[in-house]
């Protein structure tokens, strides 16, 4: 027997923020983050515990999905199931006005030779029966008759809440422990002391020091990942069941313990004083575990294979983010198979490129690839447009392949293109050359400009007037060369450089289809790398 859930509405819920200034929202959206992943875990282990099931049973929990495989469950599985079902969306439609809702589904393998390939997928289609059914259990009685009135929600009660994911979120850097105690009258923002706050049916709490009690029934050591620069991870043997996963997740912080605000870390980006939000996750996730179970003997595999997943984007990642050259990155999720981060521009573009280095060495001897879609947006521009613009541009670099490329996925969108990962150091290193003739004064940044509206119009990017406006950007761009840029023979070597690159742009500026230059082919997001790069402070009242 298999037992699969879905918690939905995640995003929406994370990104429900105040419209404050500073550090309110980073850290209200720290928290939300934080909160949905101690839900899904909430859930299982509340199921687990009705149908008496030990903590080994559950095959994974991450970004609000979990599998529970319910060997040695009593027979009424289905009856327990229903009943949790109910009290769960009850508590969610009452607590947070229905903006997260839940879906389970229950697989009775009773056939003694199906795979596990075919327990699993069995097992989603239910689940996806469920999730077209949103709210049933709550409107339907115990007679099977229709009760709309139950679906009549409560205002939310949103400076209660934000109040509570403010103190959650500034806790949150300086927590070592977490722990969950019973409480069947818990509401989400728990009364008590605070940092605390409401599951359905349980009570969790944050600490700086490790608690000793009897009344706790799942606990969470964050050392490992919340520990300062230098300090030692303290990790005890905890008596209670722990949680099946790090939850920890590093952001940024001052000395003091204080969270760096997204727009100190805009301010560190190189020129223009803009964010990068990267959302990356990995490509055909449905086929490979299928693939994986199709020669597995069990279900155990599936936990595996999670467990290897939730390593590489939950630790692993954890690790790279605390090293110096990343710590200016804010994580407001990573674990399963993707990640949301939020950090300073052209550092992310850099970042996309390690973490797929490091995916490629751990998953690419199974075939597994990810791809990234990277939204480049001023500090002050809604976190959830951004990271709107984010998740289309990832869904591009899934649906629609590179120039010269022949399929999708295993890319990156950013910069107003799309290119596979091989080609990703050539365009930012051609960038950060183009963004360096400018400091030098080789260049001037008129001429990117210039350079840039002509590329687009003789790509049909923008609109010409006419098919000869459009042909004759070819021309006008040979008068710029010949009338502005350094001649060939320029006692300069840099000034060289820049006319040999541009001569080399000018030569297949018509072939742009046609040229496997990375230069030609990626030329508008070169130069808006290197625009960016070079671009001065933006006033306080333009941000």
């Amino acid at each position: 027997m298999l037992i699969v859930g879905d918690i939905a509405g995640i995003q929406d819920f994370i990104f429900d923020l105040p419209a404050e200034e500073r550090g309110g929202q980073a850290r209200i959206l720290r928290a939300r983050s934080f909160y949905v992943q101690i839900l899904a875990e909430a859930v299982a282990f509340r199921i687990q515990r009705a149908l008496g099931l030990a903590r080994e049973s559950l095959l994974f929990c991450a970004a609000g999905k979990f599998a529970i495989e319910a060997r040695g469950a009593p027979d009424e599985v289905s009856e327990v199931i229903d009943g949790e079902r109910a009290q769960l969306e009850e508590w969610l439609a009452r607590e947070t006005s229905g903006s997260l809702r839940i879906s389970i589904a229950v697989h009775n393998g009773r056939i003694a030779t199906e795979t596990a390939a075919r327990r699993y997928e069995a097992a989603m289609a239910e689940l996806q029966r469920w999730k077209l059914r949103p709210w049933a259990p709550l409107a339907i009685d115990g007679d099977g008759r229709w009760r709309p009135e139950k679906l009549v929600l409560s205002p939310r009660r949103r400076d209660r809440e934000y109040e509570t994911f403010r103190r959650i979120g500034a806790a949150l850097p300086v927590a070592r422990h977490l722990y969950l105690m019973e409480d069947s009258d818990a509401t989400l923002s728990s009364s008590g002391d605070l940092p605390s706050f409401g599951l359905p049916g349980f009570r969790a709490s944050l600490s700086e020091e490790r608690k000793s009690g009897t009344d706790f029934v799942l606990e969470a050591d964050l050392s490992s990942e919340a520990q300062r620069e230098g300090e030692p991870a303290t990790r005890s043997v905890a008596l209670t069941p722990q949680f099946s996963r790090p939850l920890a997740r590093y952001i940024p912080t001052h000395p003091d313990g204080a969270p760096v605000w997204f727009e100190d870390l805009a301010r560190m980006a190189r020129g223009a004083p803009y964010l990068g939000i990267l959302k990356m996750d990995a490509d055909s996730l449905g086929v490979a575990i299928h693939d994986r179970l199709r020669s597995a003997a069990d279900l155990r595999e599936l936990a595996r294979f999670s467990a290897d997943l939730d390593d590489f984007f939950a630790t692993e990642l954890t690790r790279v983010l605390r090293g110096r050259e990343w710590q200016a990155t804010y994580t407001v999720y990573s674990g399963g198979d993707d990640l949301l981060l939020v950090g300073p521009w052209d550092r992310m573009l850099d970042l996309a490129a390690e973490i797929r280095s490091r995916f490629q060495r751990r998953f690419g001897a199974s075939g597994l690839t990810l791809s990234g879609g990277l939204a480049i947006v001023r500090y002050r521009y809604p976190i959830r447009r951004g990271v709107s613009q984010a998740e289309d541009l990832l869904e591009q670099a899934k649906t629609i392949p590179a120039p010269r490329a022949s399929s999708a996925k295993d890319q990156l969108a950013a910069l107003g293109q799309l290119w596979k990962w091989e080609q990703h150091d050539l365009i930012v290193r051609a960038g950060k050359e183009l963004a360096r003739w400018v400091e030098t004064g080789v260049a001037r940044r008129g001429w990117l400009h210039r350079l840039l509206r002509l590329t687009l119009v003789r790509r049909g990017e923008i609109p010409a007037e006419s098919r000869a406006e459009q042909l004759a950007a070819t021309a006008r761009l040979a008068y710029d060369v010949g009338r502005k840029y350094p001649a060939p023979n320029s006692h300069d070597a840099e000034a060289r450089a820049l006319r040999a690159w541009i001569d080399r742009i000018l030569d297949q500026f018509d072939r742009y289809e046609a040229t496997d230059d990375p230069d030609v082919l990626f030329l508008p997001a070169v130069i808006r790398y290197a625009l960016l790069a070079t671009r001065n402070e933006i006033p306080e009242n333009d941000a």
